[in-house]
């Protein structure tokens, strides 16, 4: 009797008694998505001129090594959360339920947002464009089609970079309700390619000096773009931009200025926990996914980096970086890595092709990763009841939330537009300072775990117990996780290599922000009416 009522009780807090979720995922998955959304051919598409233009050409290896000291504790408090709460939507479960429902509500919302936003379009659909474009110009150039080189223009235009993303958006759907099997076989493709790509290119990159680049540049890019686009030319525009440099650089002042801008290189390997639900023997998964996701990432864009660097030549970079980021690059396209690749490559045109084409098919697997996991945000919410019950919805024959998935489409779509809008350089401002300090909240929750929560500290596995002088170490984990994330966040804030504020982009975010608040107090509004209280039935943590 008492069985059945709890189950009655359980089954107006939550849309059922279990998600109906399958847990599909091992840990060879795990970490293929987590670094996914760590390295990436993708990630590479214009990553170095931004990041060399943006700090004077700051030693890139040696920041990521800094930078990765705050993520080792990143992942440490995500590695707890996990398995202490392994619930879809880890970290919304997580805050919610330590702080307070409405908290974990409108932190999960605007951490989504930046997941579809930066991550998503920022990061991932705008720059597949721009290395489509660059890819169907460069071969227009090579074979003097003026057809591939017109289709090039117009996908590296915002118009045509628009359409792309949202046939992209539209694929990434189609595998999403279609189920594990079609992820798996997705995300696998992909990465093999990958994996190829990257061979391919470390491979080009090492087989060039800058002064044979040189000359593969001038050969491949003046016939048809006349003498300003020479190699000497685009460095001595660079020049004249205000890039003062000539040396990259050094000591602890300039590592922690690039600070804000390397930590954007190794975010996104905790996303895991979104899924977490849906993995198997998480207590092993979780860790091998977030700490080798860091260092691989660490090792992956060390070497891409340095070889491009002696590739193209340091200054030239440096140069060309800066005239990119302030708007001064003279060129009609991006100083690529895709472009770089094909100068470095020439004229070996079975080469070029073959490396675009890995490029493509290997940088699938990354936007698609980022698009996947906001959906689990909106199950996790419905499920809760916040939203609508109706986006839980589980697909009998293919297992997955159709309904989310459907309704990430439709966000995506619209951050695209607003992407668009935005440009650049606002995405990468949040990017920089929210997804930085969006890491501080959960951190928070972790610290004081252990004194809110008793009765699940008391039940956890071994290594969350543990406790320093009497103090739990999830507790200073916490506390130093949130310090170093809002430390990072407010050096980006400040630093204007980094961070370039709009007003726009203000209200954006508070927008955002006052919506979830505004949606929550309706959803508790309603549910109250209905003889629910929505606060107190959201202290529970849901069911598998």
């Amino acid at each position: 009797m008492f069985g059945e009522l709890l189950e009655a009780k359980e089954s107006k807090v939550f849309v059922r008694n279990a998600t109906g979720f399958v847990r599909d995922f091992g840990a060879l998955d795990a970490l293929l998505f987590s670094s996914a959304m760590v390295f990436a051919l993708i990630f590479t598409t214009v990553q170095f001129a931004w990041f060399y233009g943006n700090t004077g050409g700051a030693n890139l290896p040696l920041a990521l090594v800094v930078a990765a000291i705050p993520f080792i504790f990143l992942m440490v408090s995500y590695w707890a959360i996990a398995v202490v709460m392994p619930r879809t939507g880890n970290d919304y479960v997580w805050v919610g339920r330590i702080f307070h429902p409405s908290i974990g509500f409108a932190w999960g919302l605007l951490y989504m947002f930046i997941v579809l936003f930066v991550a998503f379009v920022g990061a991932g659909v705008a720059p597949f464009s721009y290395a489509f474009s660059i890819s169907l110009t460069t071969l227009g150039l090579i074979a003097n089609s003026s057809t591939l080189t017109n289709l090039g223009n117009f996908l590296g235009g915002t118009t045509g970079t628009f359409e792309l993303s949202i046939v992209l958006t539209f694929i990434f759907a189609a595998f999403s309700i279609f189920g594990s099997r079609f992820i798996k076989g997705l995300m696998y493709g992909s990465w093999v390619a990958a994996l190829v790509g990257i061979a391919l290119m470390w491979y080009i990159l090492s087989t060039v000096n800058p002064q044979t680049f040189a000359s593969n540049w001038n050969a491949l890019l003046v016939p048809s773009l006349g003498n300003n686009a020479t190699y000497q030319a685009l460095q001595s525009s660079g020049m004249a931009a205000g890039f003062v440099g000539q040396v990259a650089p050094s000591g602890f002042t300039a590592i922690a200025g690039a600070l804000p801008l390397a930590s954007l290189f190794l975010l996104g390997g905790n996303y895991t926990n979104a899924f977490v639900g849906e993995i198997k023997d998480v207590k092993k998964s979780i860790p091998i996914a977030l700490f080798l996701s860091l260092l691989f990432g660490i090792i992956f864009w060390s070497v891409t980096a340095i070889l491009t660097l002696n590739a193209v030549g340091q200054n030239w970079m440096y140069a060309v970086g800066y005239a990119y980021d302030v708007g001064k690059f003279s060129l009609p396209f991006p100083p690529s890595q895709p472009l770089m690749l094909a100068v470095a490559a020439y004229p070996n045109n079975a080469l070029i092709t073959v490396m675009f084409i890995t490029y493509l098919i290997g940088s699938l697997a990354p936007i698609f990763a980022y698009f996947w996991i906001a959906s689990k945000y909106i199950f996790a919410w419905s499920f809760d009841r916040v939203i609508p019950s109706k986006f839980a919805d589980i697909s009998e024959r293919f297992r997955t939330p159709h309904l989310a998935i459907i309704a990430v489409v439709v966000l995506g779509v619209v951050s695209e537009y607003v992407y668009f809008l935005l440009g650049w350089s606002g995405s990468f401002t949040m990017g920089t300072v929210i997804w930085d300090v969006s890491y501080v909240v959960p951190g928070l929750a972790l610290a004081v775990f252990p004194f809110v929560k008793k009765d699940i500290f008391s039940q956890a596995p071994g290594f969350v117990r543990m406790k320093l002088a009497g103090v739990p170490v999830m507790s200073i984990v916490g506390i130093i996780t949130a310090a170093a994330f809002a430390w990072e966040g407010y050096i980006g804030f400040i630093t204007p290599a980094a961070a370039v504020p709009t007003q726009f982009g203000y209200y954006l975010v508070g927008s955002v922000i006052a919506l979830a608040f505004v949606i929550y107090a309706a959803s508790w509004a309603y549910h109250k009416h209905e003889g629910l209280d929505l606060s107190m039935a959201l202290k529970a943590i849901p069911p598998e």
